[in-house]
């Protein structure tokens, strides 16, 4: 075999061996890093359980503040009319004294 030969040979074998070690390295690299990804993920995963659950709080929370609108706004209405009327009684009694005083 003639040297440019081995030379050839003995690179393809130093370059089979880097690319196994390199995919080792990485595995190696993931396995390492596999116990931090688990505690994120796990860390994500009960900031969604507390996002979930904090959201559903909200519409409740949502659905009570409807109703009480509601409720005030009918409260509202029914003064507005109330006030409606004891103005309108108070005009009446203000133009009858007037009436009787000549005013």
């Amino acid at each position: 075999m003639s040297d440019l030969k081995k030379a050839s040979d003995r690179l393809e074998q130093a370059v089979d061996r880097l690319d196994k070690a390199l995919a080792n390295g990485q595995a190696s690299r993931q396995d390492a890093h596999a116990p931090a990804l688990a505690r994120a993920i796990t860390a994500v995963e009960r900031e969604r359980d507390t996002l979930l659950a904090d959201l559903e709080a909200l519409r409740v929370e949502r659905t009570r503040l409807t109703r009480a609108l509601a409720e005030a706004t009918e409260r509202q209405a029914a003064t507005r009319q109330a006030n409606e009327a004891v103005a309108e009684r108070l005009d009446d009694a203000i133009g009858s004294l007037r009436g009787i005083l000549g005013v």
